[in-house]
């Protein structure tokens, strides 16, 4: 049976935490507001692969993506790298800048992007002038930690190839657009951007892709993928199912293959 769009969402969703957008932040604002908010942004541009900022650098701004793309990354202490977003435009970043003094994660333009910037001391004095602000803000802060939390157990219980699967459709759902052969993913991923993303081996995830295309649910045009998403949500839950089944204490297989709880 294919999987509904609503299964696809919720499933995609907490592959790692969603980027506030700039919508919902000033979601509510009267247009008076506006014109204050606006008055305190500048804009800049960033050339493909320069850096936005550094892990240690102060956290001074706030910043929005107006066009482009932006990766978000951190390096372990061996210089091992994790992707931990990968941003559109509209989408926020650097929102910590109240609760760390130094930033926990460095942001690189992945293409030429144009970047909206709010200074720490405008953002704090917009956070006291505009409620609506405040009030915004503290709810998406508190959807990303809760999202953080159910990542955080996602992660520590699924397998580096039910996770690719799962980052696989959030890509195509949040970069995704239809073509006669499935969903074409437009950003351009390597395999190490996939095990970076999934916290693995690029060996790992060559392998696993391999595996993907034998079963149907993926295939590559030259460095994009096409997936069939309802492919991937009957594949992602049917190893749900058996990751809970093996873990299900109460349930035991005999040998003949039948069941019994």
């Amino acid at each position: 049976m294919l999987a509904s769009s609503v299964q696809i969402s919720d499933i995609a969703k907490n592959v790692w935490p969603r980027s506030a957008t700039a919508l919902e932040l000033f979601h509510g604002v009267a247009q008076r507001d506006v014109r204050k908010i606006t008055s305190l942004c500048t804009e800049k541009w960033f050339s493909r692969g320069v850096t936005i900022f550094r892990e240690g650098e102060s956290a001074d701004s706030l910043y929005v993506l107006k066009k482009g793309m932006v990766r978000l990354i951190s390096l372990s202490d061996q210089g091992k790298e994790t992707i931990l977003h990968i941003l559109k435009p509209d989408e926020v970043f650097g929102e910590l800048l109240l609760s760390e003094e130094k930033r926990a994660f460095t942001a690189i333009a992945t293409e030429d992007s144009l970047v909206t910037i709010i200074s720490q001391e405008s953002f704090v004095a917009l956070l006291s002038a505009v409620p609506t602000v405040a009030l915004n803000f503290i709810r998406l802060l508190s959807n990303r930690l809760a999202t953080v939390e159910r990542g955080m157990a996602e992660f520590s219980h699924t397998w580096s190839y039910h996770r690719l699967a799962r980052v696989l459709l959030q890509l195509s759902e949040k970069y995704g657009r239809e073509v006669s052969s499935g969903t074409f993913i437009s950003v351009r991923l390597t395999h190490e951007d996939l095990a970076n993303l999934i916290g693995t081996s690029r060996e790992t995830v060559t392998t696993q892709l391999s595996k993907f295309t034998r079963l149907g649910l993926l295939k590559r045009e030259a460095r994009h993928f096409i997936v069939a998403k309802s492919r991937l949500v009957d594949f992602i839950r049917s190893e749900e199912l058996r990751l809970k089944d093996l873990s299900n204490p109460g349930t035991r297989f005999h040998m003949g293959g039948g069941r019994a709880t």
